[in-house]
């Protein structure tokens, strides 16, 4: 196996028909009350949403058949599913198992489910690449899809932000006469676990009212209870925290990266998180890579696919030999992905 024909060898993406612009009526709270935070989420146009009645496993599904056609495989020829749908529909199983179903792939096929926030797809890249270099497996699927629009509180200020989308890569090996689209060079993760909590999804926990006329006049047992949501909370520290960890520790994470790999930022070119426009342009000015790809005006913050979606839309007009795709995740902890072009 000659080590330069492994990399990520089919890609796709797919995002919802349904457009939200800013004025859409599901904002006006936000507009009128202007809750705190609002400063920090900047820079969105539209975002595909998805439809009344769609999921997120019908944009994923199509996105998968498509990269695994853009690899020329046969879907009996994936070994591995990793990656993941988020928000799922239960806490357990994990939606990628249904996937798996959806795709028809062999009983075989061993599905992995991850759970690093934001990061999912760095994450998935980097042991993808891992596995098949120890030849654990030949044909990787990494499907990540997000339907985040239905996890917000509208009254939030992170609301404005979120978008849905999804894409899938596959790694694996290139055929003869093919190069891989995009081969991990290299990684680098700085975590700050005491952040955890800062930023989370979980329905609110409330007690059922009482209800006259039904035996539940007393008060109420603790255990009776139902949820809301769930919902995306942003503490106050994680507001915080968002500019601290987000604008001066993840940098530094792509600048160990191209430090070790003796790399100029002049040959660099930078995708990442789209959280918000203000976050981007720290990055920009911190890191000075000679291009900064995002498309947050025309499809805000598609959470766990923005890497993934933008490396789609960048396959066939980076001009740069280097590109970095630099994740950040609410728990927190960054990622920074070093990838090789194809025709470098």
């Amino acid at each position: 196996m000659i080590e330069t024909s492994i990399g990520i060898i089919g890609m796709a993406k797919r995002l919802p028909d349904s457009i939200r612009t800013n004025d859409d009526p599901i904002f006006n709270w936000i507009h009128e009350h202007h809750p705190e935070g609002e400063g920090l989420f900047t820079g969105y146009d539209k975002r595909h949403v998805l439809a009344k009645g769609e999921t997120v496993l019908d944009i994923l599904t199509p996105a998968a058949r498509m990269a695994i056609d853009d690899a020329d495989l046969e879907t009996r020829e994936i070994d591995i599913v990793m990656g993941c749908i988020s928000p799922n529909t239960y806490f357990v199983p994990a939606d990628l198992f249904a996937l798996t179903r959806q795709l028809k792939l062999p009983e075989t096929t061993l599905t992995v489910p991850l759970a690093n926030d934001f990061n999912n797809f760095n994450v998935g890249v980097v042991l993808a690449d891992a596995m098949v270099r120890a030849g654990r497996a030949r044909n990787i699927l990494i499907a990540i899809g997000g339907g985040w629009t239905r996890a917000m509180d509208y009254r939030k200020p992170q609301a404005v932000s979120a978008a849905d989308g999804a894409a899938a890569a596959v790694v694996g090996v290139a055929p003869p006469g093919r190069q891989p689209r995009w081969r991990l060079v290299d990684a680098e993760v700085i975590a700050q676990e005491q952040n955890f909590g800062d930023m989370f999804l979980i329905g609110d926990r409330r007690q059922v009212p009482l209800t006259p006329g039904v035996g539940n006049e007393s008060d109420p047992d603790p255990e009776v209870q139902n949820w809301t949501g769930p919902y995306y909370h942003v503490t106050e520290s994680g507001l915080k925290h968002f500019g601290t960890f987000g604008g001066e520790m993840a940098p530094l994470a792509v600048r160990r990266v191209l430090q070790r790999q003796g790399i100029a930022a002049a040959d660099v070119t930078l995708t990442g998180h789209q959280a918000s426009q203000k976050l981007l342009d720290i990055w920009e000015k911190s890191l000075t890579p000679i291009v900064m790809f995002h498309t947050l005006a025309k499809f805000g913050n598609m959470t766990v696919a923005n890497i993934p979606v933008n490396l789609c839309l960048m396959q066939d007009t980076v001009r740069t030999p280097w590109v970095v795709a630099l994740g950040l995740a609410g728990d927190m902890h960054a990622h920074a992905m070093l990838l090789r072009t194809s025709d470098s």
